[in-house]
């Protein structure tokens, strides 16, 4: 068969092409040869000052200067350039100017394509510049996380100034404290003048309830400078003895204040001497002086106290008995107290002097005021409860929830207190309901809540619920919990995730009267999970002595653990931790006991352990150990102290 010729063979073909590639060749000659168009002048101007504001250290100047540069480029390169000029803006908290230069972005629409993360913050920030801080937060708070580190300090820089503005002083403040720690050291001592000047902002009983409800040690500290140099300026040495790390104290606001040289740090008790334990007596403590006095008994006899003699003293109901039993202690010489018990009755032990007893509180003070220096502090804490469940919720994978709380005082508390985490997280409380004390029907409640449709109008009830909610916050007792849970079930929510608190559980299983409790997580002491354990497990031997004390074996748990913190002291000073029978146990520099508890579930009417979550962690400037300065009521006893006897139903 022929070989077919190549077309460049004949000699026509070759001379066009040869014009061709010599005309290309002129073209592109031509080209190399052009002078630099307008443009590309303008990009250069541009560009020389962005690199100018980079070399002053100017960041308004430099975000400026990137947008200028944008106006110079074109598609993805004009977009990242825009969304670079908005972010320098954010991290220099210039907000005003990142709104400003947010009107000149043309690229909008092009930022989901380069970070969708990035353009959510933008947007919520084009939402703000729009005059509708509202949605902004909205916008804001629905970003999915975790975010990148820069990411993260732009959401939280945001959401502190977006609060600030909507008149929420102390939420924004708790934004502020969260994103220290992303910020270089001149950008800190500018953030902390701000988060001071937020909380001057705050009512001294606000400050109190955020004290005792909040979960971040570093907040804590905050809120302590705050109501110390408001109600006690003189005792701002104090605060700094038992905050020596503190970001107030690295930034020099503290010494601003006017404070003085340091005062001495807790220290260990002494190594000898007996321990002094002070509870009410009286009829009407007599159910939660015996459990927690059971408590102390079996910590000593397994060896908590190191041999130490424990000594009993009747501190009555009110300051004065508290301050005899105080005095009638010190002439016993003993080296650590144990008590009071009451909130009212803390003030005493101020009357302790330098170098004498260490003392436990088993309370924490009433509202407004602090305890007195040298003090720590170990109660169960509902507010931190719920902080707890937050955190829990969105390692869990939950980010929108809803929250379904009790309308009294303790309800109203654990739901600012599980919200103003949750929310901190980056979670979103989508949506909230109150019920009365005594109430029954939830039925207008939940319908409400839920958003609650049926298929059809005719045939069987059922019943589908709004499509935004990841899980839901269930603020109330034991006794409330068992009425809302079957009906949540009723209305469509049965594969709704729930939380719950620990104050739902009495410690007691019972098939019956928790029944109505199913699915419900909760935060728990190690040793109420004994109870529905089998008999390898080594808690269930102590939970077996406790129900011989009592109906309220959580009293139990608290009265060891109290002696074990008197007997481990100098450890948990020197930063260790406790395992105790309440939760993981350590203290913190200000004298606060912090607990971890475990986690169960109610399943057919009983507790059972649920295993902690291998989901991602918690963002790195909210992972403080928690603080538990209130004191968790049992059944039948009021939120704020122990202040009616205890139920013996």
């Amino acid at each position: 068969m022929p070989t077919r010729p190549s077309p460049l063979a004949h000699p026509a073909t070759r001379l066009a092409l040869l014009a061709t590639l010599l005309t290309l060749g002129m073209t592109l000659g031509g080209c190399a040869q052009m002078a630099p168009s307008p443009q590309d002048g303008q990009r250069q101007a541009a560009q020389a000052e962005v690199d100018q504001a980079i070399s002053a250290q100017d960041p308004a100047a430099l975000a400026r200067a990137r947008m200028a540069l944008s106006q110079t480029l074109s598609g993805a390169a004009r977009a990242e350039q825009q969304l670079n000029a908005l972010e320098t803006a954010i991290d220099a908290h210039q907000l005003e100017l990142a709104r400003e230069l947010y009107q000149q972005a043309d690229t909008q629409a092009r930022w989901d394509a380069i970070n969708s993360r990035r353009a959510a913050i933008a947007r919520g920030l084009g939402e703000w510049s729009a005059g509708d801080p509202e949605q902004a937060r909205r916008t804001i708070h629905r970003i999915p996380l975790p975010l990148d580190s820069d990411s993260e300090r732009r959401r939280l820089i945001l959401l502190g100034a977006l609060e600030a503005e909507l008149g929420n002083p102390l939420t924004a403040a708790r934004y502020y404290d969260a994103v220290d720690d992303r910020l270089d050291e001149k950008a800190r001592e500018t953030n902390h003048a701000r988060l001071w000047n937020l909380l001057t902002e705050v009512p001294a009983d606000q400050l109190q309830r955020e004290a005792e409800g909040t979960g971040s040690r570093q907040f804590a500290g905050w809120l302590e400078l705050a109501l110390t140099y408001r109600q006690q300026p003189g005792q701002i040495d104090s605060w700094i003895a038992s905050h020596r790390e503190h970001p107030a104290i690295e930034s020099g606001l503290v010494e601003m204040l006017g404070a003085t040289e340091p005062l001495v740090q807790l220290t260990a008790p002494a190594k000898t001497g007996p321990v002094a334990v002070l509870l009410p007596e009286g009829d009407r403590y007599a159910g939660i002086t015996r459990e927690i006095r059971a408590g102390i008994d079996y910590a000593r006899e397994n060896g908590a106290l190191g041999g130490r003699d424990v000594l009993f003293f009747d501190s009555g109901s009110d300051r004065i008995g508290a301050k005899v039993a105080i005095e009638q202690a010190q002439r016993a010489g003993v080296a650590v107290i144990i008590g009071p018990l009451l909130k009212e009755q803390l003030g005493a032990l101020a009357g302790l002097p330098p170098g004498g007893p260490l003392a436990i509180a088993l309370n924490s003070p009433p509202a407004g005021e602090s305890l007195p220096r040298g003090v720590i502090s170990f109660s169960l804490s509902p507010e931190l409860d719920a902080a707890a469940v937050a955190r829990r919720m969105w390692t869990d994978g939950h980010r929108r929830a809803a929250i379904f709380s009790a309308g009294h005082h303790l309800g109203e508390r654990t739901r600012e207190a599980f919200a103003n985490e949750f929310q901190l997280l980056g979670g979103e409380v989508v949506d909230r309901a109150r019920f009365a004390s005594g109430q029954t029907d939830f039925s207008s409640e939940l319908r409400s809540l839920l958003r609650v449709r049926t298929k059809s109008n005719d045939g069987p009830f059922q019943p589908i619920i709004r499509g935004d909610l990841d899980a839901i916050f269930l603020a109330a007792s034991g006794d409330e919990l068992a009425l809302v849970v079957p009906q949540l079930d009723y209305f469509g929510a049965d594969d709704l995730p729930r939380y719950g608190l620990g104050l739902a559980y009495n410690g007691n299983p019972d098939r019956r009267g928790d029944a109505d409790k199913n699915g419900v997580i909760i935060p728990i002491a190690p040793l109420l999970l004994a109870g529905t354990a089998g008999p390898e497990n080594p808690l269930r031997i102590i939970y077996e002595r406790a129900q011989l004390a009592g109906p309220l074996p959580r009293l139990f748990a608290f009265g060891a653990d109290a002696a074990a913190l008197a007997g481990r002291m100098e450890m948990l000073l020197q930063g260790g931790t406790l395992d105790g029978l309440t939760g993981e146990l350590s203290v913190t520099p200000t004298g606060l006991v912090e607990r971890q508890p475990r986690w169960g579930q109610f399943r057919q009417g009983l507790i059972q352990p649920v295993d902690p979550t291998p989901s991602p962690t918690l963002p790195g400037s909210l992972t403080s150990p928690t603080r538990l300065p209130g004191t968790t009521p049992p059944v039948g006893q009021n939120a704020d102290g122990y202040d009616q006897p205890a139920s013996t139903s």
